[in-house]
């Protein structure tokens, strides 16, 4: 007998998928062509929510680890990194974009690392703002899929827009300081674009993509069936690294390990002063 009552099927619509790699990083993957490329779809879980978790939880757990940030040598190197390649007459960034934090209401691996990426994007902005060109506020937004209200509640309070994909990849331009902790390089394309004029780009490793790209390359080429689109979207993605690499100063963050047993080790890109061209 015919289900009169099941609703028609409704169109098909992108969406983005998060896995956890060992080490607790997001890996989120689309699960159709996109206007940057089409990826499988990967069949994954998230963890289940902390129920215990409150917001003034979340922001004692952030000071807990603010206060242990301050001290480390880690810091100490970012603030003399900016200060020795600071543009004369100061930085002309408008906004800060935070993308791929992680969900700090998850599962508590996650939880820690994210607070640590968001305690070090918070700190970056708070260097940078007394050296601004301009007298604009410096607004600050992030974007993660898997943000949960109790998340979105926690970063309001600190004074972060929280941004639903793909605001974050519309909002970013060359007036943006744009953090990115840890993302597929597909994903990250559209940012790197952007990054070849940004004063300030953190993210893994252009390095890194370059050799992803290239092995992704490698695998499509030898396929006779292989999508042409994500061929030409591999080309980009090395070309925009290659162009990153070529107008900005490539300052690898010394890895620092902190009680949680939790590490921060990130690329600090800053474009390069005129007379360097």
């Amino acid at each position: 007998m015919p289900h009169s009552s099941r609703r028609p099927r409704k169109p098909y619509h992108p969406k983005r998928i998060v896995s956890e790699t060992e080490d607790g990083w997001s890996r989120v993957e689309h699960t159709a062509p996109t206007r940057y490329g089409s990826k499988p779809v990967v069949t994954s879980s998230l963890p289940a929510v902390d129920r215990s978790l409150t917001v003034q939880k979340l922001l004692d757990e952030h000071s807990r680890c603010k206060q242990q940030w301050i001290e480390s040598e880690a810091r100490r190197w970012l603030q003399q990194l900016l200060a020795r390649q600071m543009p004369e007459g100061g930085w002309s960034l408008n906004k800060a974009v935070c993308v791929a934090l992680g969900s700090p209401s998850l599962s508590w691996a996650n939880r820690v690392r994210s607070v640590w990426q968001l305690i070090m994007f918070m700190d970056l902005v708070d260097m940078v703002r007394p050296n601004l060109k301009h007298a604009d506020v410096l607004k600050l937004y992030a974007q993660e899929p898997r943000f949960t209200s109790l998340d979105k509640d926690f970063l309001q309070s600190l004074g972060v827009a929280v941004l639903e994909p793909p605001q974050a990849e519309e909002l970013a331009d060359e007036s943006a300081l744009i953090f990115i902790p840890c993302l597929e390089w597909l994903l990250e394309l559209p940012f790197m674009l952007v990054a070849v004029k940004s004063q300030l780009y953190v993210s893994s490793s252009m390095h890194w993509i370059i050799d992803e790209a290239e092995r992704s390359r490698n695998r499509l080429s030898a396929d006779t069936k292989s999508d042409t689109s994500m061929l030409e979207q591999c080309d980009n993605a090395i070309v925009a690294a290659k162009a990153i690499l070529d107008t900005h100063h490539q300052n690898k963050m010394p890895e620092a390990d902190f009680a949680d047993g939790h590490s921060l080790a990130l690329t600090i890109y800053t474009l390069k002063h005129e007379q360097e061209d």
